[in-house]
C-alpha cells in the first residue's frame, strides 16, 4: 500500500485505524443535528469495467465528519465516528440518510478520549465498540447497543473487570435485524477464554454461542445475516494444520438457533480468515504471514455447491477488510490509488476511481452493504481532511 494508511492515522490523531492487537504468531446520545445543513455534493465516477453503468459518487461535507474515524452502512443510512474536542479521541457517533438536510448525533461519549470503532448499523439500530486508554497504561473496551436514534445505549459487554494487562484484541461485531453477534476475550478462573456471544434484540437475552480456552482457540470476525446464518474465523493453536511457528486460521459456517452452535468448517488450508456472507456466497481471505489481521488473497465459496474460486479485485491479490453486499464485494486494496469492487454477478472488477500512481488521492476502508458503497478518500497534501463518499450500486439482474 502507498501512504493512505499513514494519512488516515494522522488525520484522526488516533491509532485505532488499524487493528490494535492480534496473534503473533498466531453517556447516552441525543437526537440532534449539527448547525451545518446542506445537501451532499457529487461528481462523476471514472469509467467502469464490466457491464454496469457509471456511478454518481456523492461527497458528505467534511465539516460533518472531521476528524473521521470509523464508517459503516446498511445500504440505507451511513454512520461514522468522529472527534474534535479532545486530542486522540473519536467518541461520537453520527448517522446520515441520503436526502436529509444533515446528520443526526446518535451517541455522545462521556469519555472524550475514547474511540468508537468498529461500528455497525442495521435498519435504525446501532452497535459499536468504545475503546479507551489511561495515563497509567491501562486500556479497555465497552460494547454498546442502541435500539433507535434518541434511545439510551445499552452496555452489553466490557473488559473493565478483567485483570490489568490481559490482551484485548478488538471486539468484532455483526448486527442483524434479530441480533448482535460479537467476539471477545475475558479472564476466567481457569485463565483467559475467547467467546462468540449474541444479544437477541427481541428478548434482550444474551448468551455464549461458543467458548474456548484462549491457549487453544480464538474467535474472530463474525459476520451474520437476517436469516440467522453466521460465518466466523478462528485462530487454532492445536489444530492439525498448526505448526510450532504458526497457528491455523480457519473459517466456519453455522446457523444460529435455540440450541448449541453446530459449525461446519469451510476452508481446507488453515490459512483462511475474515469471512463475509452474501446470499449463497462466502468470501474470505487467505492470510499471508503469521497474523490473522494480515492482508491476503480473496476466495469465493459457494454454500450450495461447496466449490471455491479465487477472486481478484483490479488484479490486486493482497487485500484486507472485505465487505459484501447484494452484488458487490469491497476490500481495502494495497494500492489505494485504484478503487475497484468485485462484481459477484459478472465475476469481474468494477472500477469506481483510478488516480495516477503519484497522485495524492487514494481510497481506504470501503464498505459495501445491500446496494450501496461508502468509502473514505484520502488526500496526502498537507492540511487536507478525509472525505467521506458514497454511491448507489447497480442491483442484481
Amino acid at each position: 500500500m502507498r501512504v493512505g494508511l499513514v494519512a488516515l492515522v494522522a488525520a484522526v490523531l488516533v491509532s485505532a485505524c488499524s487493528p490494535n492487537a492480534g496473534p503473533t504468531p498466531g453517556s447516552s446520545g441525543a437526537g440532534s443535528s449539527p448547525s451545518a445543513s446542506r445537501p451532499d455534493t457529487s461528481l462523476p465516477s471514472a469509467s467502469n469495467s464490466g457491464d454496469a453503468s457509471a456511478l454518481d459518487v456523492h461527497l458528505i461535507p467534511q465539516d460533518w465528519t472531521t476528524p473521521l474515524l470509523g464508517t459503516s452502512t446498511d445500504g440505507t443510512e451511513i454512520v461514522w465516528s468522529k472527534g474534535g474536542d479532545s486530542a486522540h479521541g473519536a467518541p461520537d457517533l453520527y448517522r446520515y440518510v441520503p436526502g436529509d438536510s444533515g446528520p443526526t448525533l446518535i451517541y455522545r461519549g462521556a469519555d472524550r478520549m475514547a474511540q468508537l470503532m468498529p461500528i455497525a448499523v442495521r435498519h435504525g439500530k446501532y452497535a459499536f465498540e468504545e475503546t479507551y486508554g489511561r495515563e497509567d497504561g491501562s486500556a479497555g473496551w465497552r460494547l454498546w447497543y442502541i435500539a433507535a436514534a434518541g434511545r439510551a445505549p445499552v452496555l452489553l459487554d466490557s473488559n473493565s473487570d478483567d485483570p490489568h494487562g490481559l490482551a484485548a484484541p478488538p471486539v468484532w461485531i455483526a448486527l442483524t435485524d434479530a441480533r448482535l453477534v460479537w467476539s471477545a476475550i475475558h479472564q476466567t478462573a481457569s485463565g483467559p477464554h475467547y467467546y462468540l456471544r449474541s444479544y437477541e434484540i427481541g428478548t434482550g437475552a444474551a448468551r455464549n454461542l461458543a467458548d474456548a480456552d484462549a491457549t487453544r482457540t480464538e474467535y474472530w470476525f463474525p459476520n451474520a445475516d437476517d436469516s440467522g446464518r453466521l460465518v466466523y474465523g478462528t485462530v487454532e493453536y492445536k489444530a492439525p494444520s498448526a505448526t510450532a511457528d504458526r497457528p491455523a486460521f480457519h473459517v466456519y459456517f453455522a446457523e444460529i438457533g435455540a440450541g448449541p452452535l453446530l459449525p461446519t468448517r469451510l476452508d481446507t488450508d488453515g490459512n483462511s480468515a475474515e469471512p463475509v456472507l452474501s446470499g449463497d456466497t462466502v468470501i474470505w481471505k487467505s492470510v499471508t504471514g503469521d497474523n490473522v489481521v494480515n492482508r491476503g488473497s480473496l476466495t469465493r465459496y459457494s454454500l450450495s455447491t461447496r466449490t471455491t474460486a479465487q477472486v481478484f479485485i483490479g488484479g490486486q491479490a493482497e487485500v484486507n477488510d472485505a465487505t459484501a453486499g447484494n452484488r458487490f464485494v469491497a476490500a481495502w486494496l494495497p494500492d489505494d490509488t485504484i478503487f475497484e469492487l468485485y462484481d459477484l454477478q459478472t465475476n469481474a472488477s468494477f472500477a469506481i476511481e483510478k488516480h495516477d500512481p503519484t497522485s495524492p488521492l487514494g481510497v481506504v476502508r470501503p464498505v459495501v452493504a445491500a446496494d450501496m458503497v461508502v468509502f473514505t478518500r484520502v488526500n496526502n497534501e498537507p492540511g487536507a481532511n478525509l472525505q467521506l463518499c458514497w454511491a448507489h450500486l447497480p442491483a442484481s439482474s
